[in-house]
């Protein structure tokens, strides 16, 4: 849970934007939609039309907004103020100021099912830890919902040793009937480097993005004495979250429960990898 300070909520239409200071009421115009216009010959070099050039990104239906605010004073002892969010990462922050309840939603939650709300109000009222298990369940169901940010990095899947492109299509026909729609890269090399005299501890290999449907292998993998079966392992154990979603319970996410590493046993080089793996793994530490 976040401290950030609240921020006006942005009401917008296509006839512009206004921005509403907590405590005041604002009636905003229905969205207008494109229309064509005629005008004299004699006036059109006197008006100067200017329309926008994009649509806004977020609607809010106001009384939606209102109706979970009510259900949030209703169990919090003093103010509320409610701001819904398009964020990607923060999906719920709240705080108490001054005796006022400061919260931030996404804006998935605004149609959910009773019973996801009332989790959301015991959560952010009253810290309610088993509320937060029915929370993550709403998210992962809706995360094609969350914002994506723009990325300028490109995407290389061809490597100086070893080209994922081939390992993730050869993968993907053996093991999964050629079914899964993602994106795979490597990595960028982390910039921040352990001090002098402490060796890293840890690294991660890969990683596997739902939101995205993107796997990233680390680039340390892509070297001449990296063998390629470990490389095509590690894409196996990504792509397989894609099809196996993690498992919730007390609260807690389980990225590998058992039918995973059931599956993941399936590789066909799984044994000779995890022993690759243990003979080098200072190595790859080092690297």
């Amino acid at each position: 849970m976040g401290g950030r300070s609240v921020v006006p909520l942005l009401y917008a239409s296509r006839a512009g934007a206004t921005r509403m200071a907590p405590g005041r009421n604002l009636v905003v115009a229905r969205p207008q939609v494109a229309a064509a216009i005629r005008i004299p010959e004699r006036l059109g070099s006197q008006l100067r039309l200017v329309f926008p050039s994009a649509s806004p990104s977020l609607f809010v239906h106001e009384g939606a907004r209102q109706a979970l605010e009510r259900k949030l004073r209703f169990a919090f002892p003093g103010p509320v103020i409610l701001s819904i969010t398009d964020n990607r990462h923060s999906i719920i922050t709240h705080r108490v100021q001054k005796g006022v309840l400061h919260a931030r939603v996404h804006h998935m939650f605004l149609d959910a099912s009773p019973a996801v709300v009332d989790a959301l109000v015991r959560y952010v009222t009253r810290g309610d830890r088993d509320a937060s298990a029915t929370l993550g369940d709403h998210i992962d169901a809706n995360g094609f919902r969350l914002a994506r940010r723009n990325r300028n990095a490109p995407l290389i899947a061809k490597g100086k040793h070893h080209d994922l492109i081939k390992l993730f299509v050869a993968i993907n026909e053996r093991y999964f009937s050629g079914s899964i729609n993602a994106v795979i890269t490597w990595g960028k090399r982390p910039t921040r480097q352990a001090l002098p005299g402490e060796p890293r501890k840890t690294i991660k290999l890969g990683s596997y993005s739902g939101v995205d449907r993107l796997i990233r292998v680390h680039p340390g993998l892509d070297q001449k004495w990296v063998p390629r079966y470990f490389v095509a392992y590690i894409v196996y154990h990504e792509m397989l979250h894609h099809v196996i979603p993690g498992s919730r319970g007390l609260g807690r996410v389980n990225l590998h429960p058992p039918e995973f590493k059931e599956r993941e046993r399936q590789f066909r080089h799984f044994e000779r990898a995890m022993q690759w793996e243990k003979r080098h793994v200072a190595r790859l530490l080092r690297g």
